[in-house]
């Protein structure tokens, strides 16, 4: 069982919301790029901007093998979570951003709560997929989504995916196929 696909699915996003709003964000109103606009999304990774500070990797021992204990159900419980927390921050943010494109300030706030309340529902299924799990390294590593799922926002450049990635990395190791 694989958990990539809910932040596949958020990387995808990423890409998308960035082209897609790049008329709001220049004030036009069409998503035509300006001349010497970059179409390409800029990456958070601090490989790639030496500016940026490394992001705090500090996940704790690789995982040696499949979790034990209760991990089949556990992770099963965490890829619906996942997929179903992905679908709601992309709808709530496809709306947040399609309001802010409109120019319209009650249904972007609207939207934006709607979006606060998809990501406080994704993460806490998480914590408690991690509160459930009786494997250690998987209940830490389940801990860790949720605190990263829990500080996503409307804002997709927040999105630290190098982090996200490697946690993913982590379950995919951890979670039995």
């Amino acid at each position: 069982m694989r958990l990539r696909r809910p932040l596949v699915a958020l990387a995808t996003l990423a890409l998308l919301a960035t082209a897609a709003c790049s008329a709001d964000v220049e004030g036009r109103g069409d998503a035509a790029p300006s001349a010497g606009a970059s179409t390409t999304p800029t990456p958070s990774s601090a490989a790639e901007d030496p500016a940026t500070p490394a992001p705090d990797l500090s996940l704790g021992p690789e995982p040696t093998g499949v979790a034990g204990g209760n991990a089949t159900k556990v992770c099963g419980d965490a890829l619906k979570a996942s997929e179903a927390g992905t679908t709601a921050f992309v709808d709530s943010l496809s709306k947040v951003l399609e309001a802010n494109g409109k120019g319209d300030t009650a249904a972007a706030n609207e939207a934006e709560k709607k979006l606060d309340a998809a990501i406080d529902t994704w993460a806490a299924a998480l914590r408690t997929s991690s509160s459930a799990a009786t494997d250690a390294q998987l209940k830490t590593t389940l801990a860790q989504l949720a605190d990263e799922v829990g500080k996503l926002t409307a804002d997709i450049e927040t999105i630290d995916d190098t982090k996200l990635g490697a946690i993913q990395d982590r379950l995919d190791a951890l979670c039995p196929d």
